[in-house]
């Protein structure tokens, strides 16, 4: 019986690794990065409504240029504060073998107290990409530290 129990678990959890490794991002091997600027911890002391800043960098290794056409952002569980999950239509040429990067601003909420201004912010980001081969995609993760 405890054998049984042990061969389904390896095979739950085979099958949900599998499932997790099946989705990445399309395309070339762009790589985009998120820095929150301005502000400081200050702003997420108080409890209500804010625009946080952040600064997008794009890496196009490719020998052919591409546009960003869209940026979708939204935290990842507790923390400082929460963003509003709504996609910034962007309309950004990317030269081929560069790295571009330029300022996005989102309206999110701020948790409020001592304590919750401090904590980290995880960020889910889908970009969305033109090229001369097509459209894709390309997904990240960032984790912003609030000290």
């Amino acid at each position: 019986m405890k054998s049984a129990v042990t061969a389904l678990v390896a095979a739950l959890l085979l099958v949900v690794s599998g499932c997790a490794s099946s989705r990445q991002s399309s395309g070339p091997p762009v790589s985009v990065e998120i820095q929150q600027i301005g502000g400081g911890q200050n702003i997420f002391y108080y409890r209500g409504p804010i625009s946080v800043q952040y600064r997008v960098s794009i890496t196009n290794p490719t020998n052919q240029p591409l546009t960003l056409t869209r940026l979708d952002l939204q935290t990842i569980g507790p923390g400082a504060y929460s963003l509003r999950a709504n996609g910034t239509p962007v309309n950004l040429r990317i030269p081929p073998n560069t790295t571009t990067s330029y300022t996005v601003s989102a309206w999110g909420y701020a948790r409020g107290g001592y304590l919750a201004s401090t904590t980290p912010v995880s960020l889910r980001g889908t970009a969305y990409f033109q090229g001369p081969s097509g459209s894709f995609l390309k997904m990240f993760n960032e984790n912003i530290n609030q000290m």
